[in-house]
């Protein structure tokens, strides 16, 4: 599980149309941590094959790099979930990088929705995560991404979190960048700021059918308990990106349970 460079994905997932016209797991590769139940339609055929991988311990570790490969066929429709948050341990007397590296491919109509849980951060703990996704004509893509401290009232003792998101086309364009860095002396600044908020998620939302997207998430305010939220346009006009900046990690856990249930099938 340590870092080293070249290294295969752990976790390798080709989901395409079965013969009954539903999304199907086609191809899979596994590895130790992880396990990988079958894939179920919650919305019947028509609707998307939702895939749960699940990871002994639950926790990413100092010094860990997680490698995820995720593609979704043409006019495949597919929903990654988590089974909670994914906390991210520190190591004090030896500092290092815990990271996680998703590539996600969308082929041509297909639907792919990356509905993860936030990351919760020991004191001290150091991740850096790097999502690539590729995005063909008329396909959609949903991606959450979020974060905050398991003790929000701890001081700096050296940490940060590090989100990179880059979207390409097929043929390489760039469509997406965002990037996102914070330190604790950052989140502890913001904390104490009037509003004290303590957790902060990102939903980027790709469709080719952004009509029907800005009527689910008109631009502007959202009304998310517990939080600030916006929704906006994308840079270069490739979807929606909203923004969370909620009081909790709980209160984070709560928005991104009410933006699932707006995309629901």
């Amino acid at each position: 599980m340590k870092d080293g460079p070249g290294e295969a994905p752990q976790v390798a997932l080709v989901c395409g149309l079965a013969r009954d016209g539903g999304t199907a797991l086609l191809e899979r590769h596994v590895e130790w941590p992880w396990s990988l139940p079958r894939g179920y339609r919650r919305a019947g055929r028509d609707g998307p094959l939702t895939v749960l991988p699940q990871c002994a311990g639950a926790a990413l570790l100092p010094g860990d790099r997680w490698r995820h490969r995720i593609e979704a066929q043409a006019g495949a429709k597919v929903d990654m979930i988590s089974a909670g948050a994914l906390l991210v341990h520190a190591d004090r007397k030896r500092p290092r990088v815990a990271r996680s590296d998703w590539e996600l491919m969308a082929g041509e109509g297909a639907v792919l929705r990356h509905l993860q849980d936030p990351n919760v951060l020991m004191t001290g703990a150091r991740m850096a995560q790097r999502i690539d996704l590729t995005l063909a004509p008329g396909a959609t893509a949903v991606l959450f991404d979020g974060m905050c401290r398991q003790s929000p009232e701890a001081g700096d003792a050296g940490g940060w979190w590090l989100s990179d998101l880059q979207v390409t086309a097929p043929g390489g364009r760039v469509l997406l960048r965002d990037r996102q860095r914070v330190s604790e002396a950052d989140l502890a600044g913001i904390r104490a700021l009037p509003g004290g908020a303590a957790a902060f998620g990102t939903v980027t939302m790709l469709c080719a059918d952004r009509g029907a997207l800005r009527q689910a998430f008109p631009e502007g305010p959202m009304a998310l308990r517990d939080c600030y939220a916006a929704c906006g346009a994308a840079r270069g006009g490739a979807g929606l990106v909203l923004r969370i900046a909620a009081r909790t990690g709980g209160a984070l856990d709560r928005a991104f349970h009410h933006v699932r249930e707006r995309l629901s099938p």
